[in-house]
Order: structure tokens, then sequence, then C-alpha cells
């Protein structure tokens, strides 16, 4: 049995999104991100070809840019807080029980959840997190340092051997 506190927060809910947009969500992001990246050169190349011919709208170009590169950087950070907002007061401290039969515990103040180890579709692990994602659009997020019970290699062995899934390795 391995026992983990976690608090769920900003941090925490941008390694649950950016995970999932490194993995499962590749596919469909990573078009939009190509041609968010060419959308920053082609305003950064218009900026310097207006300003180098002395034309007077290079300030929209320059805008556009920042604005693009600005959504790129902190496309995680955004999507983690939108995510944070949906999740209630009552529901930010969890304490997950991992046992050695087919589920886990997931519990809260709001409720308990029962998670059969079957439904976890990837297995992540960050520098301070794990990952299980069970779809594209949800997941569950557990905090390295809330263990009171077991540590994070015994965890780590365990979801290996009940999902059969490698734990990706996320910086």
């Amino acid at each position: 049995m391995i026992v983990i506190q976690t608090t769920i927060d900003r941090r925490a809910m941008t390694a649950l999104a950016r995970v999932s947009r490194k993995t499962l969500r590749r596919g469909r992001s990573m078009p939009v991100r190509t041609l968010a990246w060419f959308v920053v050169v082609l305003e950064a190349f218009l900026t310097v070809s207006y300003l180098r011919g002395g034309f007077g709208s290079w300030l929209p170009n320059t805008l556009m840019g920042l604005f693009m590169l600005g959504c790129l950087l902190l496309e995680d950070r955004v999507n983690g807080a939108v995510s944070l907002r949906q999740i209630e007061a009552d529901s930010r401290v969890v304490n997950a029980v991992f046992q050695e039969d087919s589920c886990y515990v997931h519990r809260t103040q709001a409720g308990e959840s029962w998670w059969a180890y079957s439904q976890i579709k990837l297995a992540a692990e960050t520098g301070d997190y794990f990952v299980l994602l069970t779809d594209r659009a949800r997941g569950q997020v557990y905090d390295k340092r809330g263990f009171t019970w077991g540590d994070a290699g015994q965890l780590r062995a365990l979801l290996q051997s009940k999902t059969g899934l490698k734990i990706q390795q996320m910086r």
C-alpha cells in the first residue's frame, strides 16, 4: 500500500497540462504550435522589413508576434490555471491510496473515487510529480513530496506492474 497526499495547485495543474500536451494530445497540438511559431517568425520578419523600409505600420506586427510568442510560452500555465478553476475548493487536497489489488482510491473532502489501474492510458513522471492520464482530457497528478506511506520507487514499480505501461520521464 502506498499513500500520497497532494495539494492541487497551479504548479501541479501546469505539470498535468504539460504532460498531457507532450503525450496524448501531441498529434492535435503539434500542427497548431507549428503554425503559431510560423506566425511569430513571419511577424518578426515583417516588423524588421517595415522598420528598415521606414514604414510606420510595424507596431501591429510586433504586437501580434509578441502575443503569439506569449501564447506559445505560457500555454501550459494558462491551461493549468483554467483547469484549476474547474476544481472545487474542497477537492484540492487529495489523499491517494495505491493498493495491491486492481484499483486505487482518490479521496478528497468532497468525496471518494475508485479508479481501476486498467483505466490509466499513460503514466508519466516529472521532477516533482507523478501524472496519470486516463484520456486526452482527464488525469490525476500526485506530488512526490507527499508520500506518507511508501516512496517514489515503490509507486513506480506498482504502476508498471499493474498497468503494464512504462512510466515516461518528462522534464
